[in-house]
């Protein structure tokens, strides 16, 4: 189950902006919709992945950064892969291209690649592939500690 992130962050008195448009599905219609919405920040992308455990994961990164798995497997403690898209939609309901980063039940933590906390905006789906969100990258953390998910940090060193 997602929370509306829109409810959600207005209950909370959470700084956001929401922009409609026409369903993008990859980083190429990304970019033409942000240079067409005039909307400015960090471009993010969210993987939902599942552990060896079971246990399920969302991982929020640049859209530019490869995965690097094996660093995943040493922040969360188990290896994990992306949840093939039947899966993820059965789980989340959500479609490959306009996974939310954010919104989950408490009981998936969420991966941090921390170069993102050093942003100003950052730019998601937010579980819907006809919206797009910005928040501020200062209230990312505020964010997942009062949706109750734990927190993992990522970074590219060990």
């Amino acid at each position: 189950m997602i929370v509306n992130l829109e409810e959600f962050l207005r209950s909370h008195s959470i700084y956001f902006e929401l922009y409609n448009h026409d369903p993008i599905y990859t980083n190429e219609d990304a970019v033409i919709m942000k240079a067409e919405k005039g909307f400015a920040g960090t471009e993010t992308k969210a993987l939902f992945l599942k552990g060896k455990s079971e246990q399920y994961y969302s991982f929020v990164t640049f859209t530019t950064k490869r995965t690097d798995f094996k660093r995943l497997k040493q922040v969360v403690g188990e290896k994990v892969a992306v949840v093939k898209q039947e899966e993820m939609e059965t789980i989340t309901g959500q479609k490959a291209g306009a996974v939310t980063p954010l919104g989950y039940e408490n009981t998936i933590p969420i991966i941090v690649d921390e170069e993102l906390f050093e942003q100003e905006k950052l730019v998601f789906a937010p579980a819907r592939p006809d919206q797009t969100m910005v928040i501020l990258a200062k209230d990312l953390k505020k964010i997942i500690d009062l949706l109750g998910n734990e927190l993992f940090s990522y970074n590219e060193e060990g």
